[in-house]
């Protein structure tokens, strides 16, 4: 039987899974005395919701595990990613990331809010990071940031952008750089040197070469 509070989350994070079949299962916690680990909702901010799950394994073991769920995906994905480009070059800006305590260099991606289409919060994204206007955009694929902790999967645009200046907007909690413009030869160079790392990017610069966007030359 599950226990109570996985009837509290986003439809997609209450797949309970069945270790008979070679899964990790979700159990209430009274089925494994062994298990002393607080379990359920631990912590829930304006983003994300963190919870340990007791679990059985196909092996029989029980145990714990934590996860990651974005509070807005009652409704839809918790967040997006966009990748820009104009004139065949790819535009990414620099962001000082409290997680890694260091800048990273980035393609557009966020939160999306509880009521907002995707496509809509990617916009908004490349408005606030960037402040280009788009000409034209579409959804290319997705992605798992982390498929051991985090439940989230973000759909990944590509946009086309209009000429013209950028008029940014940054978020008052946001650390921005400078907006770089990178020429496809480029992104070879600044991948092996670990100037762009980020697995967001990094995922949504292979899906555009996969949908034949670009191709970053050899």
């Amino acid at each position: 039987m599950p226990p109570r509070y996985i009837q509290s989350l986003p439809e997609s994070a209450r797949v309970i899974g069945d270790a008979n079949d070679d899964e990790i299962q979700i159990i209430d916690k009274r089925e494994a005395p062994k298990i002393r680990a607080k379990t359920g909702v631990l912590l829930e901010d304006k983003l994300h919701i963190f919870v340990r799950d007791a679990l059985r394994y196909p092996s029989g073991e029980v145990g714990t595990a934590m996860r990651i769920i974005g509070c807005t995906m009652h409704d839809g994905p918790s967040g997006v990613v966009a990748l820009c480009s104009r004139d065949g070059n790819i535009f990414l800006r620099e962001t000082f990331r409290h997680a890694t305590r260091r800048w990273e260099l980035e393609t557009p991606r966020g939160q999306r809010e509880t009521g907002m289409s995707a496509s809509d919060a990617a916009l908004k994204e490349i408005s606030e990071e960037l402040g280009f206007k788009v000409r034209n955009m579409e959804q290319i694929g997705e992605v798992s940031g982390d498929t051991a902790i985090l439940a989230s999967t973000l759909p990944v645009f590509w946009a086309d952008l209009e000429p013209g200046p950028p008029r940014d907007h940054p978020e008052d909690k946001e650390a921005f750089g400078r907006i770089v413009e990178v020429f496809p030869p480029e992104l070879r160079t600044r991948i092996s040197r670990c100037e762009i790392r980020d697995g967001y990017t990094l995922a949504a610069l292979t899906l555009a070469q996969v949908a034949g966007k670009f191709r970053i030359p050899d």
